[in-house]
C-alpha cells in the first residue's frame, strides 16, 4: 500500500489577499506614492514659472529676475522684503502694467528704466541715462532691498548687476563679466555693444550720483518713474 505525502499548500501573503479582496487598495497606494513624488516637482516648477530666473545678487541689497507673475512678485516681496522694483522693460505689455499697478497699490517704489542702445557711433551711448539712474538707486540704502528685472532675467538684468558689482563691490570688469556669462549670458561676446560697454566700464559713483538728483521716495500713487 502506497503512502500519500501531503504537501502543505503555501500560504498567500496577506498583502496578496488584501489585493484580491480590495483591488482599489493597491490603486490607492500607487496613487499616493505618485502624488508624493509628483507634487513637490510640480510645486517647484510652478514657483519657478512665477519667479522667473530669480537670483540673489547681494542678500538684503539686490535681487534679479525675469518678468514674474504678480503672484510671483508678491512672493518675492514677502520673502525678501523688497522695497524697490526696477523694471528694465518698456511697459507695453499687460504683465508690465499689472506689475506697476500692484507695486503702486502696495506702496513699493517702482522705477522703469527703458531699454536703450549700449553703443553709439559718436558720444555717450544712450544706455548711459539708465545706468546713471540705476547707480543712483543703488547708492541710497533707503531703497534696499531692490529687485531689478528684464524679461528673461538673464541679459539686461545681468548686465546691470555686473555694473553693480563693479560700482559698489569693487569687482574687476573681468570678474563681473565672468559671473554674467556663468549665469546664462553665454553669448555675450556675440553682442559687441554690450560686451564692449562692460569691458570699458569704469566705476563712476562719485561723479554720477549727483547731489542735484536725490532719490525721492514718492507718496503712494506717485511711485512710478520712467527714464526716457
Amino acid at each position: 500500500m502506497q503512502h500519500l505525502t501531503l504537501v502543505p499548500r503555501p500560504r498567500r501573503p496577506i498583502a496578496s489577499k488584501e489585493a484580491d479582496a480590495f483591488p482599489w487598495l493597491t490603486t490607492a497606494r500607487v496613487a499616493i506614492v505618485l502624488l508624493l513624488i509628483v507634487a513637490p516637482v510640480f510645486a517647484a516648477y510652478h514657483n519657478l514659472g512665477n519667479t522667473r530666473n530669480f537670483r540673489i545678487v547681494r542678500e538684503g541689497v539686490l535681487y534679479r529676475s525675469g518678468q514674474t507673475t504678480v503672484a510671483g512678485l508678491e512672493r518675492i516681496i514677502h520673502d525678501h522684503g523688497i522695497r524697490t522694483v526696477v523694471s528694465l522693460r518698456d511697459g507695453s505689455s499687460d504683465a508690465d502694467r499689472e506689475e506697476e499697478a500692484f507695486c503702486n497699490k502696495q506702496d513699493i517704489q517702482y522705477i522703469r528704466i527703458l531699454p536703450r542702445n549700449w553703443g553709439a557711433l559718436e558720444g555717450p551711448p544712450p544706455v548711459d541715462a539708465g545706468v546713471k539712474r540705476f547707480v543712483q538707486v543703488m547708492a541710497d540704502p533707503r531703497n534696499y532691498p531692490v529687485l531689478v528685472h528684464c524679461f528673461a532675467g538673464t541679459h539686461r538684468s545681468g548686465a546691470y548687476c555686473a555694473i553693480y558689482r563693479m560700482e559698489f563691490e569693487g569687482w574687476s570688469n573681468e570678474q563681473a563679466i565672468a559671473e554674467l556669462k556663468s549665469q546664462g549670458y553665454a553669448h555675450l561676446d556675440e553682442e559687441e555693444d554690450i560686451s564692449t560697454y562692460l569691458k570699458n566700464y569704469q566705476p563712476r559713483r562719485k561723479r554720477l550720483v549727483s547731489q542735484e538728483e536725490p532719490i525721492r521716495v514718492a507718496p503712494a500713487g506717485e511711485r512710478s518713474h520712467s527714464v526716457p
